[in-house]
């Protein structure tokens, strides 16, 4: 790809993640707990989920799908559990198996405390079978926008795990700007539905 349409891009990406920051904070809490509740009974619901023995899942905070209770019910269900923690010192998601210590960042994300016990990268898709992907919108095409640090583009890259992005309905639009080293979800699951790049699921 060449720098002009990279750059054009990066800005029509920045621009919708604006648009959808201030979306989400609009949004109603108690509208916003139904929702996350209703993407919760979707995703337990899924045969990928099924027939998972591990499950990666982010842990959210501020005004994303609520993912706590739905971590609680994977390990009531026997999954064993795992949550990612981003190191911005080697660009890369490190996959932590539940229980362990748990710190809050600054802007209030929490996740595995540094040095705490991991799953060694070469074997993440041994015990991984399913990840659970939040972001601040996604597309029919199963591309994601993220907060553009790309933790999960490179982690998911040459990996054969199912991935599920999780999200409110009004973040699945029917496209977002993309590149080459953006990576396809391999299905949104919404309140009102789960989509599937080759097309909705009701």
């Amino acid at each position: 790809m060449n720098v002009t349409r990279s750059r054009a891009i990066s800005r029509r990406k920045e621009r919708l993640r604006l648009r959808m920051n201030r979306q989400l904070d609009a949004a109603d809490a108690t509208t916003r707990r139904t929702a996350s509740a209703e993407v919760r009974e979707r995703v337990l619901d899924l045969p990928e989920i099924g027939n998972a023995e591990g499950v990666l899942a982010c842990l959210s905070f501020g005004s994303e799908v609520d993912t706590w209770p739905l971590v609680d019910q994977l390990r009531r269900r026997g999954k064993s559990v795992f949550v990612p923690r981003a190191d911005r010192h080697d660009g890369m998601l490190h996959v932590h198996p539940l229980p362990c210590e748990l710190r809050t960042l600054s802007f209030g994300l929490r996740q595995p405390a540094r040095g705490a016990a991991e799953i060694p990268y070469d074997e993440i898709e041994q015990v991984v079978d399913v990840v659970l992907v939040l972001g601040l919108a996604f597309d029919r095409q199963g591309y994601r926008l993220g907060h553009g640090r790309g933790y999960f583009d490179r982690f998911l890259t040459g990996r054969t795990v199912t991935s599920l992005g999780l999200c409110y309905s009004l973040q699945l639009l029917e496209s977002i700007p993309h590149d080459e080293v953006d990576v396809p979800m391999s299905a949104i699951v919404t309140s009102s539905e789960v989509a599937r790049p080759e097309g909705p699921e009701p």
